[in-house]
């Protein structure tokens, strides 16, 4: 029998009041839905039902290295970024010998985890990701009459003009925004991270298309539905766009502040119905199966989650996952899209 997991509902103020109710076939609750955890993370961990009644993944199968999300962005997040696994190690220890709880709202660092993520687009998904080349956004600037961004820029370099409009509390909403950023400069007018977002590159994922975040990498997402996979983790240092608890000091000690282009881990046309992700460096696997037809499959690592988003997959409906363990079997059927990921043994 395939055993399916209940996921924990994340009613954050960004999230999308119609998005996953809809693709999980549950009525709308008048609740912003912003992401669905199927992992073992102690904030969310997700449930199955036994033949001794419902209990946490986490007492089947033990602590998972990655989590599975399912998330739906209807307003900007914060402009953010996440530790290498040393930063979360010693920042971890560091909160600890200070004495704040874990559920503090100025607790940084939940757990002791690095947190490279993965995103798969399941309808248009706008972001920020990463800075782009500083000759462009100077260009821009100068372009558009951002005289201070620019003069900022030419004197001070990329990382010094990304700390001057962030230390300073308030400065004027510039004119003359892409239309990508209105929604952000309504929400939060003369906040500093509006000059840090012009100085980013704006990224549009299609459907299908998938794009990998190294710690260090900052972003901040705009709108959309997507798959999301990471290690089992929620360190997250914000900087702006947020009501958040904003620590500028652990941004900036984490943040790459250069200028980089997202790594884009989408398969290629040819890799057929079973896609696997480009993300070698990744304690963690994800696999694209695009079903048009029955077929069987066994795990083949210690634990592995699938997750159907569309379609009717047999023992999976759209909007359900399940968990198996090794050589376990499952049925599934097309026309369906199901993502299977299994975690690194070795991290």
């Amino acid at each position: 029998m395939t055993a399916i997991l209940s996921p924990a509902i994340k009613h954050y103020e960004w999230g999308d009041f119609a998005a996953l109710p809809d693709l999980l076939g549950l009525p709308r609750d008048e609740k912003p839905w912003a992401e669905l955890w199927y992992g073992t993370h102690r904030d969310g961990p997700a449930t199955l039902q036994t033949a001794n009644g419902e209990t946490q993944l986490k007492n089947v199968v033990g602590d998972l290295s990655f989590l599975l999300k399912l998330i739906a962005v209807a307003k900007p997040l914060s402009l953010q970024t996440h530790p290498t696994i040393l930063q979360a190690l010693e920042g971890f220890a560091r909160e600890n010998k200070q004495g704040l709880g874990r559920t503090e709202p100025n607790r940084v660092y939940k757990d002791e985890a690095a947190k490279p993520e993965l995103l798969c687009a399941l309808s248009e998904f706008q972001m920020l990701c990463g800075f782009a080349p500083i000759n462009e956004s100077l260009a821009r600037a100068e372009q558009n009459g951002w005289h201070e961004l620019a003069q900022h820029l030419k004197i001070d370099g990329l990382e010094n003009t990304v700390r001057w409009a962030l230390d300073e509390k308030s400065h004027p909403t510039p004119q003359n925004l892409p239309n990508h950023l209105h929604a952000l400069a309504s929400l939060y007018p003369n906040s500093g991270g509006i000059l840090v977002a012009l100085l980013m590159n704006h990224v549009v994922l299609k459907p299908g298309d998938a794009i990998f975040l190294e710690p260090g990498n900052v972003h901040s997402y705009l709108s959309g539905l997507a798959v999301e996979v990471m290690t089992s983790s929620d360190n997250v240092m914000r900087a702006a766009f947020t009501t958040k608890h904003v620590d500028l000091n652990e941004f900036f000690a984490t943040a790459n502040l250069v200028s980089e282009m997202p790594r884009s881990a989408t398969p290629p046309v040819s890799s057929g119905d079973f896609a696997i992700y480009d993300i070698s460096s990744a304690p963690f696997s994800v696999q694209r199966l695009n079903l048009t037809s029955a077929i069987s499959l066994t795990a083949e690592h210690e634990v592995e989650i699938f997750l159907c988003v569309q379609g009717q997959a047999g023992s999976l409906h759209q909007g359900q996952a399940c968990v198996l363990r090794r050589d376990e079997t499952l049925q599934l059927t097309g026309p369906s899209l199901v993502f299977r990921v299994w975690g690194d043994p070795t991290n």
